[in-house]
């Protein structure tokens, strides 16, 4: 990594990761489209997604034109305006509950999911702790244990909600990055374990979620009490074949796998493109990915670095887990999946993510 006082260069912008964003964009509305269109809400959610998408392009752009140096200054702020806006969720009466949990706040007609930004806050102020720390990130005291007891209260807050596949997130991000930093891999082993025993305490003390790794084990034997949607979403992505039914010809969208466009909405696109659909879609996502941990690499400056790092570590993160339960790999967690699910809060906090990575790409003098 090259000297971090070096002075920037503003160069390009990375076209593969702008021209790809939005394809996952596209084909995110054309399969809202497709998974709703037949529903008693007609276009509603494709016209709220389109919405969403303009805002989102407002966002990326002006991100990508924010120089990156400066999300270090906003970094406690940011974090403090965050967790105030997670804190209100859990307050009986201002959190909107959805399904047993609230997680978001009722602005108008829209619901807002503040954890979606938090993440975002997470990743700036951990690049920006890092990178202050420099080698003295090797010592457990500095390195370590200032993360682990900020991480410590964020999950606490979170659990409230409860939100347990976001913890798992912002857990998993902050080990990330704190490896890329340079941390002892003692030391992140250490934490490890501890996670995995805390984790593993979470989901001994609620019923659901322990229904919901029975669902996992074994699907098919408790279809009708927890498993429901994971079968079907099993049998869309078998139904689908090589080359698909056709756009908007799925037959498992009419009532037989709900939240189709939102968490469920890849078995929607494997049902109706196929096999060739998906390793299309997945080709996309690894570009996407591929062009931000390039820029991470190729990045002058260690806090832009960590910053692209653990940006795009929360995207590739987010995709894995969401991909894996609607295979049945993993128990449902209600993560969406980033670019194409529905919804506000993940699809404008994605968009201003790729934005801030846009610019790391952008100012620095080996990203063409």
């Amino acid at each position: 990594m090259a000297n971090a006082s070096a002075t920037p260069h503003t160069g390009e912008y990375d076209r593969w990761l702008f021209y790809t964003t939005f394809t996952l964009v596209g084909l995110g509305l054309l399969m809202i489209f497709s998974a709703t269109v037949q529903s008693s809400n007609g276009l509603l959610y494709l016209k709220r997604q389109i919405l969403f998408v303009i805002l989102g392009t407002i966002l990326m752009v002006a991100a990508s034109r924010f120089p990156y140096r400066f999300w270090k200054k906003l970094a406690l702020p940011l974090m403090g305006i965050t967790l105030f806006f997670v804190i209100l969720t859990i307050i009986p009466g201002v959190g909107h509950k959805i399904k047993g949990a609230t997680r978001w706040i009722r602005i108008g007609g829209f619901s807002l999911q503040p954890t979606e930004f938090l993440k975002i806050a997470l990743v700036i102020l951990m690049a920006a702790s890092l990178s202050k720390k420099g080698e003295r990130v090797r010592e457990f005291s500095i390195g370590v244990l200032p993360h682990l007891i900020l991480m410590g209260f964020i999950a606490t807050l979170v659990i409230f909600q409860p939100d347990f596949g976001t913890v798992v997130i912002l857990c998993a991000v902050t080990g990330i990055m704190m490896f890329s930093a340079g941390t002892k891999l003692t030391h992140l082993a250490g934490l490890l374990l501890v996670a995995i025993l805390i984790l593993s305490a979470a989901v001994g003390t609620r019923g659901y979620r322990m229904e919901r790794l029975k669902s996992f084990m074994d699907p098919w034997a408790v279809e009708k009490n927890g498993g429901y949607q994971v079968t079907r979403s099993l049998m869309a992505y078998g139904s689908g074949g090589i080359t698909g039914k056709g756009l908007s010809n799925s037959e498992l969208k009419l009532k037989h796998l709900p939240e189709c466009h939102t968490d469920f909405i890849f078995p929607i696109l494997g049902e109706e493109l196929g096999l060739i659909g998906v390793l299309s879609a997945l080709g996309l996502y690894v570009l996407l990915l591929a062009r931000g941990f390039i820029a991470a690499m190729r990045c002058d400056n260690m806090f832009g670095s960590l910053l692209a790092v653990g940006l795009c570590s929360v995207i590739g993160l987010q995709i894995i887990v969401n991909l894996s339960v609607t295979m049945g790999i993993l128990p449902p967690t209600g993560l969406t999946l980033p670019l194409m699910s529905y919804g506000g809060s993940s699809l404008l906090c994605t968009m201003l993510s790729i934005g801030i990575v846009l610019n790391v790409a952008r100012e620095t003098d080996h990203v063409r």
